[in-house]
């Protein structure tokens, strides 16, 4: 339960909207985010992989599903050359939403060098996005990449010449402008540690509609996050670690503008009983392992112009949870996770509320030698009054991660 695989994260596109808040859906979301946001094991084995493919899925309420799969695939062209192929698609409630769908050919120049070229296709060619990156590379897990796209770098072009829009003109004034920062690092055999950075520069667009000027808008946006984490292995028997993220999403149509702002902070430890694994990509260790944490996060809408207000909440998510590898084939875990939700609402709909969401976690896993693994996840809430006609049934996960 210690990070998700920011790794495989899909880069935040402009056109991912703020989202509503997610307990409009449902109360128990970043419960059930914090229920399968994957270990240190599966990131590992994320990270050590050219070739590997991840799945989650289960059920947010009775009318959603929440889907995330991400895939990365390498194949050499030749002795300098290599193609690089990125998926990540993500069906959730959170800001994250959307999908990655990258091309990548990869030059690599000088030892330890690499320059790459980007292209994210489209059926509409006016949405195709373009990109060039650099990275320094010693290992596949440890590396320092910047990458700069232009989102739908042919629109303006496509609009002014295409027939198939000949009654729109939507036309960018400013052309979306992207950059993201990755690393991945190690001191020795005790110290590891990861950035993501994203940072886009405010686009601007006019929506023309030739035949129906009345409807003519304007629109902008931008998005910004930091993302990191860190793992140290303590004498013998402890691993700490620590997770962080900040990120800010703005959304404007004509006098209308929302802001998204999230902070997120999540301290947490493992430890072995009988020492810290052996092997950093093997996600169950020996024997018996125990992990607890807490998740802060604090998350606010403003909205100014029409339904102007504002949404503001703070969680506490502590967890607690012990791991048994039965053989070296399957493991089980077994664990509390808790939910303190404070939020407060200005503006249409003004209100506040406090609530405590309780659940026990069920897991079987089961690993292969090659490093995959597929974990079947259970949920038991503990809070009576809200148990549905399911009773104390709370949700229920599958996940996959394959090395291929």
């Amino acid at each position: 339960m210690a990070h998700a695989p920011w790794t495989a994260a899909a880069d935040h596109s402009f056109r991912n909207t703020s989202p509503e808040e997610p307990e409009k859906y449902d109360s128990e979301y970043y419960l059930d985010m914090l229920t399968i946001r994957t270990d240190h094991g599966w990131r590992e084995v994320w990270d050590r992989s050219d070739n590997v493919y991840n799945f989650s899925t289960g059920s947010l309420n009775v009318e959603q599903w929440f889907l995330r799969q991400s895939l990365k695939f390498s194949a050499s062209l030749s002795e300098n050359f290599r193609f690089r192929y990125w998926l990540d698609n993500r069906n959730t409630l959170a800001e994250d939403n959307g999908t990655r769908n990258e091309i990548e050919i990869e030059w690599n120049f000088s030892p330890r060098y690499y320059f790459s070229f980007y292209l994210e296709p489209a059926f509409w060619k006016r949405e195709n996005d373009i990109g060039v990156g650099i990275q320094r590379r010693t290992a596949i897990n440890r590396y320092l990449k910047l990458i700069m796209r232009v989102r739908d770098f042919a629109n303006n072009f496509a609009y002014e010449h295409g027939d198939a829009i000949e009654c729109e003109e939507n036309i960018y004034s400013t052309q979306p402008l992207e950059f993201t920062f990755q690393m991945r690092e190690e001191a020795g055999n005790l110290l590891r540690f990861g950035l993501n950075a994203f940072f886009s520069y405010r686009w601007e667009k006019e929506y023309n509609f030739l035949d129906n000027p009345g409807d003519n808008y304007s629109a902008a946006g931008y998005g910004r996050s930091l993302q990191g984490w860190v793992e140290r292995d303590m004498p013998d028997k402890f691993m700490l670690g620590f997770d962080m993220k900040v990120a800010e999403f703005y959304n404007g149509r004509d006098e209308s503008e929302e802001t998204h702002e999230i902070v997120e902070l999540l301290p947490y430890i493992w430890w072995y009983p009988g020492g810290l694994p052996q092997r950093p990509d093997f996600p169950g260790g020996e024997g018996l392992a125990f992990r607890a944490g807490v998740q802060f996060r604090r998350e606010r809408w403003r909205r100014e112009g029409l339904e102007a207000g504002e949404f503001e909440k703070k969680e506490i998510l502590p967890f607690f949870t012990a791991r048994f590898m039965i053989s070296p084939a399957h493991i089980l875990e077994a664990g509390f996770l808790s939910d303190r939700y404070e939020s407060v609402r200005t503006g249409m709909n003004a209100g506040s509320d406090l609530r405590w969401e309780n659940r026990f976690k069920l897991m079987w896993e089961i690993v292969t030698r090659g490093g995959s693994s597929v974990r079947v996840i259970e949920t038991i809430d503990l809070d009576r009054e809200d148990w549905g006609q399911f009773g104390p049934h709370d949700h229920f996960f599958v996940m996959a991660q394959i090395c291929f």
